[in-house]
């Protein structure tokens, strides 16, 4: 689950864990920060896209990424190889650099798009405790951060990619997991049998106003984290869909009985 964190232009909740099997935190829509970036687990200003960006605007699917920072071929099995691995690597041992302020679901997921991207030499692996061995390669047509976005890797309105949209706060560096979802994903289904490594699973309360995600690392396992703050014992959790099933709160099983379900999702980069 999220905590409710009070960013630069939006006020947030206090955080308030509510208990349960994996706990859940009241967001007010999702945490959304214009015109910042990330590296690898901090948060830092950002004012301007990456040098020579200038012509390399199409978007020609209007999915409000530029075609220039989108995987295509081998390119989208490699990201998606590297985002689970990183992500389940957290199960073993949080990285230092993974800010505790951002340890919950979403952050899991921010956390390892970046370090999927980035450039993995002998420093980068030196500060894992464990990381799966990716069945991939490295991807090859990007790194962090990206050719022409930048930092700001993460959708968070609607519409096809425009020049100002980094400026305009439509691009950022952190998001919550709602805004992930509408704007940063692409809807697959909701059935648990489409879900391939790398993709992630989407719940909902609608009374509470909380969001959860979980990534899919493919044999029937899912990794997330639970959502409380680091004081209040917060933890990555790796588990079978079916010890999901088994779970007495329903409203996280990923079955199309449950309305709290709202589906398998992927990262539009790879769409």
């Amino acid at each position: 689950m999220e905590r409710a964190v009070t960013t630069v232009w939006r006020r947030g909740l206090s955080s308030g864990w509510l208990g349960g099997l994996l706990g859940l935190a009241l967001l007010t829509g999702g945490l959304a920060q214009p015109v910042q970036s990330q590296t690898q687990g901090s948060v830092q200003t950002a004012t301007q896209t990456a040098p020579g960006a200038a012509g390399r605007v199409a978007d020609s699917d209007a999915d409000g990424y530029p075609d220039a920072d989108e995987l295509v071929g081998q390119d989208r099995a490699r990201f998606a190889d590297w985002f689970a691995a990183i992500a389940q690597s957290q199960y073993y041992g949080m990285n230092r650099d993974w800010a505790a302020q951002d340890r919950d679901c979403g952050g899991l997921l921010r956390y390892a798009f970046i370090n999927a991207l980035a450039a993995h030499d002998a420093a980068w692996f030196a500060k894992f405790n464990y990381l799966p061995r990716p069945h991939q390669m490295d991807v090859q047509a990007l790194t962090y951060p990206l050719p022409v976005i930048s930092r700001s890797v993460f959708r968070v309105a609607g519409g096809a990619y425009q020049p100002g949209d980094i400026a305009a706060g439509k691009l950022v560096g952190r998001s919550g997991v709602q805004y992930l979802a509408t704007y940063a994903m692409v809807k697959v289904s909701r059935d648990i049998n489409r879900a391939r490594r790398g993709d992630v699973l989407i719940f909902i309360r609608p009374n509470l106003r909380s969001y959860h995600s979980m990534v899919y690392l493919g044999g029937n396992l899912v990794v997330y984290h639970t959502g409380a703050s680091p004081a209040e014992g917060g933890e990555v959790r790796l588990l079978s869909v079916q010890s999901l099933l088994r779970y007495a709160e329903r409203a996280f099983h990923p079955a199309l009985s449950n309305s709290n379900f709202l589906g398998v999702y992927r990262w539009k980069i790879l769409d």
